[in-house]
C-alpha cells in the first residue's frame, strides 16, 4: 500500500471527520474489555497496570488484544522506577 495508512475510524469520529472522506463502516472491531493485571507482574508493575486500566477501560480503549504490550509496558515503567531510585 502506498501513502499513509488509513486512520482508523474510531479515531475520525472523534475528531469530527476531518478529511470528509467515507467512512469504512465495515472496519474490525473488537470487544472492549478490562483487562486483568497479569500476575508474573512485579508490584511497581501492578500499580501501572491498575492506573492505566482505569484510564483507558472507560472510553472503550482497551481490547484482550492489548494485554501483552500493557504488560511489557508496565514491566519496563517498574523497571526504570527501580532503577531511578538506584540512581537516586
Amino acid at each position: 500500500m502506498r501513502g499513509r495508512k488509513p486512520t482508523p475510524t474510531s479515531v475520525k469520529m472523534p475528531a469530527g471527520n476531518p478529511g470528509k472522506r467515507a467512512l469504512n463502516h465495515h472496519e474490525p472491531k473488537p470487544a472492549a474489555a478490562i483487562l486483568d493485571c497479569p500476575v508474573e507482574l512485579s508490584a511497581a508493575a501492578k500499580a501501572e497496570s491498575d492506573r492505566r486500566v482505569t484510564e483507558l477501560a472507560p472510553p472503550h480503549m482497551l481490547t484482550n488484544l492489548d494485554r501483552a504490550a500493557l504488560a511489557a509496558y508496565c514491566e519496563s515503567y517498574a523497571l526504570r522506577v527501580d532503577a531511578m531510585a538506584a540512581v537516586r
